[in-house]
């Protein structure tokens, strides 16, 4: 039994959909903002952000993209990834890890520039660049999804569009400004949001129409 620690629309979103659809049983224990800066939490997750993921065992997992690799490795009758050491496998890893390291990692430092820079013309340009350079990332999926989609796989549905569909409801600047921007990202987000075994998930985190991350 998997225990995920949670905040509704935060980067626990990917991971609470990837074991419903993986039917891997879990308890969900939802947090706020505040209880995610207590000491408390920090003994779970020493980076002290959400997802962090229990174990049986008693560990727990924390970075969302090594808990959605761990997952699919774990789960391999589910088809949530190519088979592990394949091509394609290898593709989906660099897929994953560039959404990881790069849209969500650039898009926190775009939430957090205050505590990087001072003075409102630097966190102005600051907060430009970011957004250029995650937009070029945003680019190269679309082109791949409009190439060769209707998921990032192909034909084959996985955990890496549960992934691209959580960073595409942060936007940029919103979650309809990339749809707008991004026809075949916007599609993707539809898809996501038909799978039956996600209605659930996705309502409780109010975004099971566009729009419904609030920040």
């Amino acid at each position: 039994m998997y225990k995920l620690y949670n905040v509704k629309t935060w980067g626990s979103l990917a991971i609470h959909c990837l074991l419903e659809e993986l039917e891997a049983p879990y308890t969900n224990i939802w947090m706020t903002r505040e209880q995610v800066r207590e000491p408390e939490f920090r003994a779970i997750s020493p980076i002290g952000m959400i997802p962090a993921l229990g174990l049986a065992d008693g560990r727990t997992l924390y970075e969302s993209a090594a808990i959605v690799s761990f997952l699919v490795a774990a789960h391999p009758d589910k088809h949530m990834s190519p088979a592990l050491g394949s091509a394609d496998y290898g593709e989906f890893m660099t897929l994953l890890h560039l959404m990881s390291t790069e849209i969500y990692a650039f898009g926190n430092v775009g939430i957090l520039v205050d505590e990087f820079v001072v003075g409102d013309a630097e966190r102005q340009t600051m907060r430009t660049k970011i957004s250029q350079k995650v937009d070029g990332y945003w680019k190269i999926i679309e082109e791949r999804l409009a190439g060769s989609g209707p998921w990032l796989m192909g034909r084959d549905f996985s955990a890496l569009d549960l992934y691209a569909f959580m960073l595409s409801i942060w936007g940029p600047p919103n979650e309809q400004g990339l749809h707008d921007k991004y026809p075949a990202i916007a599609k993707l987000a539809a898809a996501v949001r038909a799978r039956p075994k996600l209605k659930a998930v996705l309502e409780s985190h109010g975004v099971m129409e566009p729009g419904g991350y609030l920040g």
